[in-house]
């Protein structure tokens, strides 16, 4: 096989939200290290007790496996236990003693890792028992200056979650254009091999659960090369991009279609349709002539087939046969297509 084609993990979403998970648990650990020792030295043990467990659960989360069902759970449990110490440290805690501080990892916290429905609703519970916690201690002794702290508190509250809320939001759509610019042919406006794997994958689950193999087509121009030489790179770029919108108008679905590099590109369809289609497509490409700038440019396509019922459902495999059948195609003097062999 000619080339290998790239692991569509650009980007991903969930690989930054568990990057986001490890710094924030990182933060902790080491947080939780440093504040056993200096409750161990001026011996408030019961305080390290609570910072020893959050620790080993720290510990626990960062090893527990990421793609069990059970994980987003095992994260809720995870930020309640931290939010619960927050508030048991706030409630047995003068007022001066700068624990009330912590609250405020609340919205940023919770948003991040469980997501906006839960970390909304987890945030509220948090803030109203932690209003609570304050006015049911403090709110004799201090009065109105608690109600100014509290004040305070909320407004602060709400420009956490809403810069939060507004920075995720900007980075999903970034994400997404990224995403968009990382994975498009920039001359063609095809997919590019990037999503190649992934859509495979997507693809055969369609074509399976209607009963029918999923053929990969792979499909160069012939003599593309010298079309270069003759014409210039220029025009060597307007024959790939008619040659794109040619297949464009024989696919159905745009999704299937992509420039895997130079002047090959790919198509996935079902099996039973696969070789007609070819046949048919390559007629058509040898019927036709390009013409621009008073420049008319006749050529010609090769395909390979290659059928997952039939060879393998492995991609990688698959890939190889039609890579082959293309290279047949080509021995056979170039303009047709090899499905079989």
């Amino acid at each position: 096989m000619r080339k290998q084609l790239a692991t569509p993990h650009w980007f991903n979403e969930e690989a930054f939200n568990n990057s986001l998970l490890n710094a924030f648990l990182i933060v902790i650990g080491s947080s939780c290290l440093l504040l056993i020792m200096l409750n161990i030295y001026s011996t408030q043990y019961s305080i390290a007790f609570f910072e020893f467990l959050l620790f080993i659960l720290t510990v626990c989360v960062w090893f527990c496996p990421k793609d069990r069902n059970y994980y987003q759970w095992v994260k809720f449990i995870y930020v309640a236990f931290i939010f619960g110490c927050i508030l048991l440290g706030i409630a047995f805690s003068s007022l001066y003693s700068g624990r009330q501080v912590w609250v405020l990892i609340f919205p940023m916290g919770s948003y991040l890792l469980l997501g906006k429905r839960a970390g909304f609703w987890l945030t509220g519970v948090c803030f109203c028992l932690t209003t609570a916690i304050l006015f049911i201690r403090f709110y004799e002794d201090y009065g109105m200056g608690l109600v100014r702290i509290f004040v305070n508190l909320a407004f602060t509250y709400f420009v956490a979650w809403g810069l939060t809320s507004g920075a995720h939001f900007t980075h999903k759509r970034m994400l997404k254009a990224l995403k968009k610019i990382a994975t498009t042919d920039p001359l063609t406006g095809l997919a590019n091999r990037r999503g190649v794997t992934a859509s495979y994958r997507d693809q055969l689950s369609k074509t399976e659960a209607s009963g029918d193999g999923l053929a990969f087509i792979l499909i160069d121009l012939d003599h593309f090369k010298k079309i270069n030489d003759a014409f210039g790179h220029d025009v060597g770029d307007a024959v790939l991009v008619d040659f794109a919108n040619h297949l464009r108008s024989y696919v159905d679905d745009n999704g299937q279609l992509f420039r895997i590099g130079g002047e090959e590109f790919c198509v996935f369809m079902p099996a039973a349709q696969s070789q007609h289609w070819a046949e048919t497509f390559c007629l058509f490409i040898n019927n036709n002539t390009f013409e621009s700038e008073g420049v008319e440019i006749h050529y010609t396509v090769s395909i390979g087939v290659a059928a997952s019922h039939k060879e393998s459902r492995d991609f990688t495999h698959l890939y190889a046969v039609a890579d082959k059948r293309l290279y047949q195609a080509k021995s056979n003097d170039r303009n047709c297509v090899v499905a079989e062999g």
